[in-house]
């Protein structure tokens, strides 16, 4: 039909539905363009917590103590030959395993004395101190450790391969011998070396 030929009325309700369609389809894009732009993503999170983190301890005591005073490895008015034997317990006290060594230091200003006496170590061992004919002697059982002879001022090396201990209940009994060289000159008679340091070197390594 020629639209110059349709009713005011007819012409109107074309207008009408052409504008609502429009309106639709222009609802319709933006709503599609809405739904793309904002579309929710399900989103989640997971964590992993370590456990603690802490030092061990190393603990060398000798017999329970640090310094422990060593006392009975001690002899007075010695003779060339005469010896002594006595005992500690080395003791890891600490959480991990250890190795340790041993010196002897004496102080500054030691007699001559000192470059006499003899110092040897057994593991494991019980000491014997005996009397004969007016001779003291002492006694270590077992294999020998180390052996060193003092040295005035100076430290020496007794044990010098390292032992092993286990963490917190190793322990290891010594039994030490410390005596004077047969040849000790007269020179050195009334004499007195004061204390020998014993020195336990531990480590982890």
């Amino acid at each position: 039909m020629n639209p110059l030929n349709r009713s005011p009325l007819r012409r109107a309700l074309e207008s009408l539905t052409s504008t609502r369609v429009r309106i639709l389809l222009t609802l319709g894009i933006v709503l599609g363009l809405g739904t793309v732009g904002t579309m929710a993503a399900w989103t989640d999170n997971s964590t992993a917590t370590s456990g603690t983190f802490s030092t061990g301890t190393v603990s060398l005591l000798i017999n329970n103590a640090n310094p422990y005073n060593f006392t009975n490895l001690t002899l007075a008015s010695m003779l060339p030959g005469e010896s002594r034997a006595a005992t500690l317990q080395v003791q890891n006290k600490g959480s991990i395993p250890l190795k340790y060594s041993m010196s002897a230091t004496t102080p500054a200003g030691s007699p001559a004395l000192t470059g006499f006496l003899q110092v040897t170590v057994f593991p494991g061992a019980l000491p014997t101190n005996t009397t004969t004919n007016g001779m003291r002697t002492g006694t270590c059982t077992g294999t020998q450790l180390g052996q060193a002879t003092l040295a005035a001022g100076a430290s020496v090396n007794v044990i010098t391969t390292v032992r092993d201990l286990a963490a917190t209940t190793g322990v290891e009994n010594l039994c030490f011998i410390a005596k004077l060289s047969a040849t000790a000159p007269t020179a050195v008679q009334n004499q007195t070396l004061s204390a020998v340091t014993f020195n336990f070197s531990a480590t982890t390594v």
